[in-house]
């Protein structure tokens, strides 16, 4: 299953070689696109634990970076390929610094002329996850739909779900007849954001999410956890710790400020809150803050 998400990611690339020769003789109507994020983010329950003698809190430095290609299909058509890759190193917990690579695709559509046309966009991508902690390496394969519409100059708001499969390549069972691979998940979500301009610099948004589907906490022993879950394995924060996976309901809500420093970049704030249900009555909740420099080519 692991080979999946590779598969795809080399599909991917694939399609944006060919869609580079399909585009050889018409560059006015595509371009480069290039991106780089760095920044740091703090949470306040990285292992996602659900007793507060388990809780354990981090802070990472994240460096994203991303080469697309963009190509105008037509007047309210656009399609990209890019290639992503992003590298988390933590604080605390070594075996959570991870290096990943991706492949992705997107869509968009407008319909009609002018800032106030509706639009929708289709995202496809596929993700190889290399970390410090083997337990946790494998494959991510993403689906996402967004629709939104700019309502002002200043005011835009969009809906948009996602469908995601993350494989496991390592299986490291501790008990007999219980499958190790706990970081085998599915999941999807449904979220609605709105962003608006405060000045022609700043930019505010606010993002509710819901999702459902495996969630992965990691405490130590504990029977309730034990017996709601489905898998379980040696996780990355201590010998007496352990990582479930369980069957949970995730919201989120975030908050976001982005001021631009000039043409091609910008410093962000985020906040975000998450709580999340899970089987067995166990919930967890947790605080992120990050603070990022983008810039954009």
């Amino acid at each position: 299953m692991y080979r999946t998400a590779h598969r795809c990611a080399r599909t991917l690339a694939r399609g944006a070689c060919a869609l580079l020769a399909a585009c050889a003789s018409g560059l006015a109507q595509s371009a480069w696109q290039y991106d780089v994020d760095a920044g740091l983010t703090y949470d306040s329950n990285v292992n996602r634990a659900y007793a507060p003698a388990d809780i354990r809190a981090d802070a990472a430095f994240a460096l994203d970076a991303s080469a697309g290609w963009f190509y105008a299909v037509s007047g309210g058509d656009g399609l990209t390929f890019a290639d992503e890759a992003t590298t988390q190193i933590h604080h605390r917990f070594a075996g959570l610094n991870a290096l990943e690579v991706a492949a992705a695709a997107t869509y968009r559509h407008k319909f009609g002329l002018g800032y106030a046309a509706p639009w929708i966009a289709l995202r496809l991508s596929a993700a190889g996850l290399q970390y410090r902690d083997d337990l946790r390496d494998g494959g991510r394969v993403e689906a996402q739909i967004e629709m939104g519409q700019r309502f002002t100059p200043e005011f835009d708001a969009a809906l948009g779900g996602v469908l995601e499969r993350r494989y496991a390549r390592h299986d490291e069972p501790v008990v007999p007849g219980i499958s190790g691979k706990v970081f085998d998940l599915r999941g999807q979500a449904l979220y609605a954001r709105a962003g608006y301009a405060l000045t022609e610099r700043l930019l505010v948004a606010a993002t509710l999410a819901v999702r459902r589907g495996d969630v992965v906490a990691s405490t130590r022993r504990d029977f309730a956890i034990f017996t709601a879950s489905d898998a379980v394995a040696d996780p990355a924060f201590g010998a007496d710790f352990f990582a479930y996976r369980l069957r949970g309901t995730t919201d989120t809500a975030k908050l976001s400020a982005s001021c631009a420093l000039d043409g091609r970049s910008s410093l962000n704030a985020v906040y975000a809150d998450e709580r999340t249900d899970a089987a067995g009555s166990i919930d967890y909740r947790s605080h992120s803050a990050s603070l990022l420099y983008a810039w954009r080519y």
